[in-house]
């Protein structure tokens, strides 16, 4: 879909538009690119209105199909410590740091959103003290899961 009231802008969330505004930020030095995380599904007169969910694309798997069409600038990913796995996200990290040459990164957020929570969690979602306190263990969890395999090693 566009953003635009003409259709002479073209689409704002294919995969073309993307490579665009990468390649570009890629010419112009930029050190990266950068790319949100939308969690939440909204209702609207009791049906999904979905906009951060299903009109976009996932930041990790357009950050990784940009991994081919770029080959220096950096993908970050925003990826949420309050609603995701530690594991999971750990392994599609890697993922994307593997496809892109090491160029992957991660903003790490945690959310108070209720009604991102009320999508993950039955009955509400985490408070700003515990929030953090989940996050630091978290991140933990995930540097523990990467430092323990060697750079370059190979699971036979």
């Amino acid at each position: 879909g566009t953003v635009w009231k003409t259709g002479e802008s073209g689409s704002q969330t294919g995969f073309e538009s993307f490579r665009r505004i990468a390649q570009t930020a890629e010419r112009g030095l930029f050190a990266a690119f950068f790319l949100g995380e939308g969690l939440r599904l909204r209702e609207h007169l009791g049906r999904p209105h979905a906009l951060d969910v299903a009109g976009r694309p996932d930041a990790q798997t357009m950050l990784a199909a940009l991994a081919a069409v770029t080959s220096h600038i950096g993908l970050v990913a925003t990826q949420n410590t309050t609603y995701n796995d530690p594991a999971d996200l750990a392994h599609r990290l890697s993922t994307l740091d593997l496809l892109s040459g090491g160029r992957a990164a991660w903003n790490v957020v945690t959310t108070d959103n209720a009604w991102t929570g009320a999508n993950f969690r039955r009955g509400g979602y985490l408070d700003h003290a515990d929030r953090y306190i989940h996050a630091e263990a978290f991140v933990d969890t995930a540097k523990r899961i990467w430092d323990a395999w060697d750079d370059g090693a190979i699971a036979a």
